[in-house]
């Protein structure tokens, strides 16, 4: 910290004691003597009694106002050129030119951020010194001019002589910058919403003698804008007469660019460049008020892109950004004014488009004639999205996404009902499938409440010991053993009773709880696996399915070793189940990964082989232990064609690759012997067993896991169709 930093004295004046208090801090902190005052009484007497480097006033206080302080010390010889800096928490026009009429230096606006008031502190003081070298020598202002970027200049009324330095000259880029015609020529140069303000003040100026402080913008010769802070006063003759003017002019282009950079990345979307959702609130509240006076309708359209983490998930964030950067440019160009126009009836979008989430953006639509128009722009914004996208490696991708539509004033008359609703009707349109829109109904937000209070209830379900594991075994239907089970997770609901995975694994991993849930349900496996050891039941394979956030931790295989050794098992009885799309990303480290799994034990299984990106490189590569056919394939196996084909396929390739082929989802007899004919004995399905509760698993351990295979008849299919397991015979 610099000496100089340290000898320098603000005077703060702030009716607010907690705002004293922080900017006191600051201030300090950074090397500043600090003087307070809580009105402006106080503060000009601090001021007459003691010597300031700069004043931080408060404009809105009870009794002077800080207009009237800044006024009263622009008054004393000391505080003619003094750094004034104004808290405002006003920021409309008026209150600002009011404020550097008074003789403001600069203002910040309230809230206050702390980080940077010393530094605009520091920018006050470093201007302030540099004006003060000026009056000093004609040397140092020219080395101080450069520094700061100030130029000063002079105007002799009695000979129209204009003359000004040479940062001047560089800042508005003009050599010429001398001659009587000079002030005109600026006059003619500034920005035309400032001219009226710039030649008021000038006027004012000379006619009168008041100074002015201005900022404005002033086009270069080559037509390029620089913005400017400028400072004038008027010198008078012995007698009183104004004989000329001087003023200096400081470029602050760079400050003003860097603060609407800042005002544009905090209501825009990094990646996209599309509002964020701030923004496109804030857009909107002012659409609404302009439809709820013209009396017409209006649409919040919801968009999210379907099925999207699991793309992320196999490509790639990288690949991911690159997508949805893709998909905004396309909703862009879909909901351009003039497109929106040409549809039958037309309508306006107001530049109303907005990425809210990682893969949801949102649309307003303006001028409705009538609610259902609303979907021709989701069916426009549908069909855009559908059109294939190119990936990095040449191949092709095809995404769709689901829609929900809110009306104004229909569904709601407010930004927060309206989006609220069509976030709704988006998930409504999501439970029917792919690509599917959908308008608010009343039924939406009874179904977002229910949801609401299971997102609540989940966060408490794990700890509250309300989750528990059901086993579906795993059959080889060739002896009628069961080879191993599936451990799916339920939960025991105290109010709703038994709830699915369907019910709230979604949710799980929509408020980051999956993880959490996967480590527990791998620890109630192997405490089941320890119990039923510890009671001398036959031993048993767990089949458990890890989610990819699960599997994408550091160290995933010791973390999942110490959770199985904490509970007293071994990772040996344990399969863990992934999916295809969760091995495509990052293969390198996926194959590193399962190799360390498998190091400490436990057993590895390709769930749904098929559906996802099958890519038998991969395939090759990975050190799986077991594939698994959907239930999607073996569901109309027995009828041959493409899923006949699929099947049969897997099993060969399963065979060849030494893996062991089972097949999910088998509900009828002929099913499995369609399967067990093409040498798939190891099958799983609601033909064998729903999924059991503990107790009746235990069961089934306690009869040597046999079933009868003879059941494998048409009699066999009835007792299928109501979910009842085939009998287990008797141990032998």
């Amino acid at each position: 910290m610099s000496g100089q930093v340290a000898h320098q004295h603000v005077l703060l004046v702030d009716d607010d004691e907690m705002i004293r208090m922080l900017a006191a801090e600051s201030l300090q902190h950074a090397g500043f003597r600090v003087a307070e005052a809580d009105c402006g009484e106080d503060g000009l007497r601090l001021f007459d009694e003691e010597d300031f480097d700069l004043v931080l006033l408060d404009v809105m206080m009870p009794g002077i106002d800080g207009y009237a302080v800044c006024e009263r010390i622009r008054q004393h010889a000391r505080g003619k050129w003094l750094p004034i800096l104004m808290l405002t928490g006003l920021d409309d026009t008026e209150s600002i030119e009011r404020a550097y009429a008074a003789g403001a230096t600069d203002f910040i606006t309230k809230p206050i951020n702390w980080l940077l008031l010393t530094q605009r502190v520091r920018y006050a003081l470093r201007a302030s010194r540099a004006i003060g070298e000026m009056m000093r020598s004609q040397q140092s202002l020219a080395h101080a001019q450069r520094l700061a970027r100030i130029g000063n200049w002079e105007w002799s009324l009695a000979d129209s002589r204009f003359a000004c330095s040479d940062e001047l000259r560089r800042i508005f880029d003009d050599l010429k910058l001398v001659g009587p015609a000079t002030p005109a020529l600026f006059l003619n140069r500034v920005r035309g919403s400032d001219r009226a303000v710039v030649e008021a003040a000038r006027q004012a100026l000379l006619t009168e003698g008041t100074p002015y402080q201005l900022t404005y913008g002033m086009f270069r010769p080559d037509g390029s804008l620089v913005e400017v802070f400028e400072e004038a006063l008027a010198v008078r003759a012995a007698a009183g007469p104004i004989v000329k003017v001087e003023g200096i002019t400081q470029d602050i282009t760079e400050r003003v660019q860097a603060q609407r950079r800042m005002e544009h990345l905090a209501l825009h979307d990094v990646l996209t460049g599309l509002a964020n959702r701030q923004f496109f609130a804030q857009m909107v509240g002012v659409e609404l008020e302009r439809a709820r006076r013209a009396r017409s309708a209006c649409a919040i359209l919801y968009l999210d892109i379907d099925h999207f983490k699991s793309v992320n998930d196999a490509l790639g964030d990288a690949a991911g950004d690159r997508l949805l950067c893709d998909i905004a440019e396309r909703l862009r160009v879909s909901v351009r004014g003039a497109d929106l126009l040409a549809l039958n009836p037309p309508m306006r979008t107001a530049e109303m488009i907005a990425r809210v989430d990682g893969d949801a953006f949102t649309v307003l639509v303006m001028e409705l004639r009538q609610s259902e128009d609303a979907i021709l722009v989701a069916e426009r914004l549908q069909e855009a999205i559908a059109r294939p996208l190119l990936l990095d490696d040449g191949r092709e991708m095809v995404l769709t996404a689901s829609i929900g539509v809110a009306v104004y004033p229909r569904d709601g008359d407010s930004v927060e009902a309206l989006w609220r609703h069509a976030e709704q009707a988006m998930y409504a349109a999501k439970a029917v499938g792919p690509s599917t829109s959908r308008f608010f109904d009343s039924a939406m937000n009874t179904a977002a409440c229910v949801r609401l209070e299971l997102q609540n209830d989940l966060r408490r379900a794990i700890v509250h010991g309300e989750l528990r594991l059901h086993f579906q075994p795993k059959v080889d239907v060739a002896s009628g053993r069961m080879t191993g089970a599936e451990a799916l997770v339920r939960w025991q609901h105290p109010q709703r009773g038994l709830l699915g995975p369907g019910q709230f694994i979604q949710l799980a991993e929509e408020l980051g709880l999956i993880v959490a849930l996967g480590d527990w349900v791998v620890a109630a496996a192997a405490r089941h696996l320890r119990q039923w050891a510890d009671r001398c039941l036959e031993p048993v394979c767990l089949s458990v399915n890890l989610a990819a956030p699960s599997f994408a931790r550091d160290d995933v295989a010791r973390k999942l070793g110490a959770i199985v050794e904490q509970a007293g098992s071994s990772p040996q009885q344990l399969v863990i189940e992934l999916t295809e799309s969760l091995l495509m990303v990052d293969a390198n480290r996926t194959i590193a990964d399962l190799n360390r799994l498998r190091d400490e034990g436990f057993g590895l299984s390709l769930d749904d082989f098929g559906t996802g990106y099958s890519s038998l490189s991969y395939l090759k590569r990975f050190p799986i232990d077991e594939l698994k056919i959907d239930r999607s394939f073996v569901t109309d196996v027995t009828r041959g064609g493409k899923d006949a084909a699929i099947a049969l396929s897997i099993i060969e390739l399963g065979h060849q690759f030494g893996m062991r082929v089972v097949a999910e989802g088998v509900e009828r007899g002929e099913q499995a012997r369609f399967l067990l004919a093409h040498r798939c004995p190891v099958q799983q399905g609601f033909l064998f067993s729903r999924p059991l509760p503990v107790d009746e698993f235990e069961a089934l351990l306690r009869n040597r896991r046999i079933f009868d295979v003879g059941l494998l008849t048409g009699a066999a299919d009835d007792m299928a169709t109501d979910n009842r397991p085939l009998r287990a015979n008797s141990p032998v």
